[in-house]
């Protein structure tokens, strides 16, 4: 009996835990209370990397490892894109019951989560950056891919509508139609309510099968013979043709590259040298990413930056303890000693 009885007085006193200096981890419930359990290395890494992705929002000047930056940023992304969706659908039935949609983007979920990552991904990229030998100033190359990608798109956009609009009936119609309810509403938000009725009516079905035939009806561009005009232009005006030639390889070329940089830039390794700003890998004035402190060989613990919310006051001290002798001895009448 008197092991089974040490057996009972040993998971007691685990139990007894102090809940300032203990981690904070996944807890299941046992005979004596609750019984703190390991948590995954796995995920406390990726907690750690979101707590320093959010804590360090505003610092710009220390260093990510590629698995905090490829941890944290795809899985930001995932949430803005799965929410869009959902904004999308509730922006669309406002204009079915034909109720001006909340103009405030923050009322959007996927907005508001994107606007409040805004400083923590772009110090998230200058960190990333650092730790991998490069400086900050190369964040700008996603807002010039994004951009030049837009301008790009506008400007095939465009060529592709004014070489077409002559002779595609379905896009004269389209104009036409849009020319009479927009003329014929009192308002501009009359007018987008008919169209969302309209659209609705007929079916996104019918919609798609319209713009494809209508974009199947395009002229196909003849790149030969564009190329063949553009060589003729610089034989017969080469301070108009090349730098024309100039232009639009930039215009194609700089948005492929920049996001082609960006990717390199943040899959490259971490380079143990100082980076542009004069820091070292992981200095003592940083919050730690993982690997050893200042101090010694003990890793920071995210975690425990929480245990003041599980701290008890000397009364709730007392009556636990009280409460777990008197289960320890109820325990032992019951299993030791057999009685009811």
């Amino acid at each position: 009996m008197q092991p089974r009885r040490s057996r009972a007085i040993e998971e007691n006193r685990q139990s007894q835990i102090n809940p300032i200096t203990a981690k904070i981890l996944p807890r299941s419930t046992g005979s004596f209370g609750p019984q703190t359990t390991a948590m995954d290395p796995a995920v406390r890494t990726v907690f750690r990397y979101f707590e320093n992705f959010f804590f360090r929002a505003f610092n710009f000047s220390g260093r990510a490892t590629p698995l905090e930056y490829w941890c944290v940023m795809p899985l930001i992304w995932i949430a803005i894109f799965a929410l869009l969706p959902g904004d999308a659908a509730e922006f669309w039935s406002f204009l079915l019951v034909q109720q001006v949609p909340p103009l405030n983007p923050l009322y959007y979920d996927s907005i508001l989560i994107f606007v409040l990552t805004i400083i923590p991904r772009l110090s998230l990229t200058v960190r990333r950056l650092h730790d991998s030998g490069k400086s900050g100033k190369w964040a700008k190359l996603p807002f010039i891919a994004i951009f030049s990608g837009i301008t790009l798109a506008l400007g095939i956009g465009s060529a592709l509508l004014t070489s077409s609009i002559a002779g595609n009936e379905a896009v004269l119609g389209f104009a036409v139609l849009g020319a009479i309810v927009m003329g014929s509403a009192e308002s501009a938000w009359d007018g987008i309510f008919a169209a969302a009725a309209a659209a609705n009516a007929m079916g996104w079905d019918v919609i798609w099968a319209t713009l494809s035939d209508m974009t199947g009806s395009m002229p196909k561009p003849q790149l030969g013979e564009g190329a063949g005009n553009l060589a003729q232009s610089v034989k017969s005006d080469p301070g108009i043709g090349i730098p024309a030639i100039l232009v639009m390889t930039l215009m194609v070329c700089t948005p492929v590259v920049s996001a082609l940089l960006h990717l390199m830039f943040m899959l490259a390794p971490t380079k143990q040298e100082a980076d542009s700003l004069g820091g070292l890998l992981d200095p003592a004035p940083m919050r730690k990413t993982g690997g050893p402190s200042a101090s010694g060989n003990k890793r920071h613990d995210p975690l425990q930056s929480y245990a003041c919310l599980f701290e008890r006051n000397p009364e709730q001290v007392a009556a636990l303890k009280v409460k777990q002798k008197q289960e320890l001895k109820d325990l032992y009448r019951t299993r030791v000693l057999g009685q009811g």
